[in-house]
Formats: C-alpha cells, structure tokens, sequence
C-alpha cells in the first residue's frame, strides 16, 4: 500500500503508567497501546510509508511486525481515515463559555458567593440545611410535585457543567439522555477527557459538584435577603431548592457507585478498571466467582483489595445517609400526611390534599416499578 493510500485522522497520544492512551476525541475511540505500538503509530500518522515503518520497526525493536494485523487494528478503532471522510473534525461550539466559566474571575465569583452563603448560614440558623425546609408550602401535593419537576433541572446544571469544563478545553463532550428504571436523566459524555493529559481530567470531572456548590450558595443567599424584609414564598423555595442538592453532592461521595469522585480517583490512581477490577476481587472474596489474574495488570491487582474495602464502607455510609436524606424527610411527610387525612371532613381541603399527596406517593413507589418490572420481563422471555 502506497503513503498516499493510507491516511490517519488526528489522533491524540497520552502517556498513562501502562502505556500510551491513543485516541480520536471526536468520536471518543480510544486504546490503550504498548510503547512500540505507539512509536509506529506515531510515524504512520506522520506519513511515513508502510514498507519503512515496517523496516523501521524491526531494526528499533529487533523482530518484525504484521503490520497488516496492525494496520486492521486501527481500522476497527476508527483510526485511519477512509477515502472521502473528513481530513479535520467539527469545530468545537461553546468553547469561549466554558472559558468564561472557569476563568480568574469567574472563580474569584464562585469563591465569593460561597463564602457570603457560609456565613449568612453562621450569622442566620434559619438558613441553615433542614428537613423542614423541603415543606415551603402547606400543600404535600405541591411539595411533591415541585420537587418531582426539580429533579430535571437540577441534573442538566450539573450536567451542563460538566459539559462546559470539557469544552474548554476543545473537546466535544456533549450531552446525552438516558433512563433509569421509569426516571429520564441526562448523562455527559466525557470519553474525549481521555485525549487529554490526566491532569487536565480533574475539573471536567470536578465540574459538577462545583456548579452545585455555587448554586446552593446562590439560593442561600436570596433567601437571606428575603429574610432581611420577611420570609415569603420565594424565600421557602430557595431554601427547599438548597437542601434538595445537599443530597446530590453527598451522593458524588460513594465512589464505589461510580460517581464523579470515582472518576477523580481512577484517575489519580492511573486505573482505568478500577471498578470492575475492584468488583472481581470482591466477588472472589465472596466465593462468588473467579479471579483471573492474568486479565489485570499488576497496579490494577494491588489497588482491588483497596478499593472492596471502599466498596464495603461506602455501602455502609450509604445505609447511614439515607436515614438523613431519605427516612427523615419520609417521617415528617408521614406526620403532615396522618394529619391531614385524621379527623377532616369531606369538604376539607387538607383532606383531599393528603389523599391525593398519598395517591402519588403509591404510583411512584408502587404501580410504575410493578409496570416496569413486567415489562422487563416480558422482554426477557
């Protein structure tokens, strides 16, 4: 095959502890190559004819190489670029924003704001995080469903931050819709962070929790001036807003779920299976599978016992988060809902209130995984 045959799209090469992480971020296609795959992928992207790197190859390493194998390989990777596509990629859209966002005085901002909010909560305890704060309205109904339509919201401003902070740096990580069980979330794609240096991996992956750091600074803050003329509806609700993303940011806590601070581990670590390589050798401990050492690399093998110790105390951790997150604020519901329903009569607006609160409250928890688990297996059958 002739030079002018063989064209390769830009590809980006990073240094990782195991090897060289070669990839196209357009497409997030990405493999992990020894040394001297990498060396002769190098100079076949720079233009260097087959023949040569072949001859090249062989006097550098001492042995020769298939390099019609090789050549397939990077093929099936996305690699090569095929006659009529595209010499270049799309240009990268929102560049300049993610700059704006975490620039110098973006950051002073961020700091600021964070540091007025921690100290109206000091200075004001009625700005402080608590249950009762989800309930700005007398209504469950209105609770519920405010709270329920939140949740959107709430995930595409992390998401989106997440989004930004890659696209600073040129990269095209986008944003994805998927679901979970019967919920619609959104989910980045942040595959192109592996084109970049580790260290530059940090705040896209950081970028979230920042964000959600910034907006419930943001909303401590407005209601500590609606407080200043009389707490009013609009106050309640910053306050609800605030205490619904504690929850999310102590999530980003249990890295063994995968989480943003999962990523910022591996990361650090250099182990990009540090889940699945962790999750082995717990079943393995468990008796409940194998161990095949021969398909982890050594770093990888002595981080797993690490890491299904963590896996064990974030289960933990978790059981004792839900009774502040969820079993707390389920309890208060509970009462505000007993007293709704108790001793009303039929034309009392609370009565009808609690019952339809409680209706709600049955199809979440109830009727859809019921539909969701026939459905499933239905489709399995």
């Amino acid at each position: 095959m002739a030079t002018a045959d063989l064209a390769f799209h830009p590809l980006t090469f990073v240094t990782e502890r195991d090897g060289t992480l070669v990839g196209r971020p357009d497409t997030g296609s990405f493999a992990l190559l020894p040394e001297d795959g990498a060396a002769l992928l190098r100079r076949l992207a720079d233009g260097m004819p087959l023949a040569e790197a072949a001859a090249w190859y062989d006097a550098t390493y001492g042995e020769p190489v298939d390099l019609a194998d090789f050549v397939e390989t990077m093929r099936d990777l996305g690699f090569v670029r095929e006659p009529g596509a595209a010499a270049e990629p799309v240009p990268v859209r929102l560049q300049a924003w993610g700059r704006a966002m975490f620039s110098p005085l973006a950051w002073s901002c961020y700091a600021l704001i964070t540091a007025l909010a921690i100290a109206a909560m000091i200075y004001e305890p009625r700005l402080q995080p608590h249950t009762r704060n989800l309930f700005f309205v007398p209504s469950l109904v209105a609770v519920e469903v405010t709270l329920a339509v939140l949740q959107m919201p709430l995930m595409l401003w992390h998401e989106g931050w997440h989004v930004l902070a890659g696209r600073r740096l040129g990269l095209p990580t986008g944003l994805g819709i998927g679901r979970r069980l019967y919920f619609v979330v959104f989910e980045t794609r942040l595959d192109a962070l592996f084109g970049v240096r580790p260290a530059q991996r940090y705040l896209p992956f950081l970028a979230g929790m920042l964000g959600e750091v910034v907006l419930f600074g943001a909303l401590t803050l407005a209601a500590a001036a609606d407080l200043a003329t009389g707490p009013s509806w609009a106050g309640r609700f910053a306050l609800a807003v605030a205490y619904v993303i504690l929850p999310r940011l102590a999530w980003q806590f249990l890295i063994f779920l995968r989480t943003d601070l999962y990523y910022v581990l591996a990361t650090a670590l250099g182990c990009a299976d540090l889940h699945e390589v962790g999750s082995a050798y717990l079943r393995h401990r468990l008796g409940r599978g194998g161990w095949a050492e021969d398909r982890w690399t050594a770093r990888e093998r002595a981080l797993a016992p690490w890491y299904a110790l963590l896996t064990a105390i974030g289960t933990a951790v978790l059981l004792v988060a839900a009774v502040f997150t969820v079993v707390l604020p389920a309890v208060t519901f509970a009462q505000r809902l007993a007293d709704g329903i108790a001793h009303r009569s039929l034309g009392d607006g609370r009565l009808w209130d609690a019952a339809v609160a409680l209706l709600v409250i049955v199809v979440q928890v109830v009727v859809l995984p019921l539909l969701v688990g026939r459905r499933q297996r239905r489709a399995a059958a």
